[in-house]
């Protein structure tokens, strides 16, 4: 699906633009169900009134429940707020993670008219795969402003694919480690302009900064386990999330074909910010995999992670005062406890007692091999620095 930027820059605007303030969070809360459900459009009040009972709907029911909805929406986007947009974009992505996953329908490769035409509408002006990115399962599925560093117990999740409580936590847990993102955004400018400066303390101060919002990253990972059962997770959520091979989207003039990695925290904001302006230096092997799990994110994202690369390059490269070097050792030290923190996770659920479950995580790469690495790369990093 190509995307124009310039449109994009007109439609989108700065809901996305990264922040001191809600870091990679769009700066509104986007619409919820409950909101769709007061739509001018019948179709729309339809998918949000039905956002609850996904989980739970029998093949038939959802099938009926798709046929009884308008191939064609007959909206003017332009006048639609982008909150809006992106209350929609998770609404279709939702029921489609159903309609291309759930064995009933998987054998079709297709999505009908009536979810394929709006989704493939939508998605193209919010410019992300017409699929469940993390942008919709994650960094805009929320109901109420967020703070920095907000505990997952504090946070309300609009809508998940199975509508469970224990998917509504996996959410909010790692919406908790993006509410770090303000403060790894604001760091990132600093350190821009210290280098610029030659303003060592100032310099200092920022990777402090990137220090405590990864250790507090570190630290809400693994509360994840304390509300998401691993059967749960295997057997109903993840199924779900999901990448996909050759789905036909009916209802878009050519009929496309669509191939999508699939969900995965790899797409995050803030950790991925941080990686980046931290100067880390990765091999082939796990770049390839991040920068196309980049092309997921929002395009003010990716434009952000382009920036943060270069001061990342400039830091590693250009400065040597012992002081400067120590404290981006000991931010690169808390960016590899989090790797490692989020890789003993991901392996507790997906292998169990040793057995694994899968070999490959929801973003299509050999999660033990692939995150090892990532791991290793960072630590080898901190260590170029003592």
């Amino acid at each position: 699906m190509q995307v124009d930027e310039r449109e994009l820059d007109n439609s989108v605007g700065g809901f996305w633009e990264p922040n001191n303030i809600t870091g990679f969070l769009p700066n509104e809360v986007p619409s919820s169900p409950v909101e769709l459900e007061s739509h001018s459009r019948a179709s729309l009040r339809a998918i949000g009134a039905i956002a609850p009972q996904l989980g739970v709907l029998s093949d038939k029911d959802l099938s009926d429940f798709v046929d009884s909805l308008d191939d064609d929406l007959d909206i003017d986007l332009s006048t639609m707020p982008s909150a809006e947009h992106e209350g929609i974009v998770r609404a279709y992505v939702n029921i489609a993670a159903h309609l291309i996953h759930r064995p009933a329908f998987a054998e079709r490769k297709e999505l009908p008219a009536a979810i394929g035409g709006p989704l493939w509408r939508f998605s193209k002006i919010v410019g992300r795969p017409p699929s469940l990115t993390y942008a919709s399962y994650v960094l805009a599925n929320f109901t109420s402003p967020i703070s920095a560093r907000t505990a997952a117990g504090d946070l309300h999740i609009a809508q998940t694919p199975t509508g469970t409580d224990d998917e509504a936590w996996f959410v909010a847990v790692h919406l908790s480690v993006e509410s770090t993102g303000g403060a790894i955004v604001d760091a990132a400018y600093a350190i821009e302009r210290c280098l610029d400066s030659k303003d060592e303390s100032t310099l200092i101060s920022a990777l402090r900064d990137v220090e405590s919002s990864l250790i507090f990253a570190a630290d809400a990972m693994p509360t994840v386990r304390e509300r998401l059962d691993a059967d749960v997770f295997v057997k109903d959520i993840r199924p779900l999330l999901y990448g996909h091979d050759e789905i036909c989207f009916r209802g878009v003039p050519g009929d496309p074909v669509v191939t999508y990695i699939g969900e995965t925290g790899a797409q995050s904001g803030a950790i991925r910010a941080a990686d980046a302006v931290l100067g880390t230096p990765h091999s082939e092997a796990t770049t390839v995999p991040m920068n196309r799990f980049l092309e997921c994110a929002p395009l003010n994202h990716r434009r952000f992670c382009q920036r943060a690369t270069a001061i990342g390059n400039r830091l590693a490269t250009e400065i040597d005062a012992p002081q400067v070097r120590n404290a981006r050792h000991t931010a690169l030290l808390a960016l590899t406890e989090f790797r490692r923190t989020h890789y003993k996770v991901v392996s507790d659920y997906l292998t169990p007692k040793g057995h694994a479950v899968t070999s490959h995580g929801t973003g299509g790469t050999r999660f033990k091999v692939w995150l090892q690495e990532i791991v290793e790369e960072t630590e080898r990093a901190a260590r170029i620095d003592l």
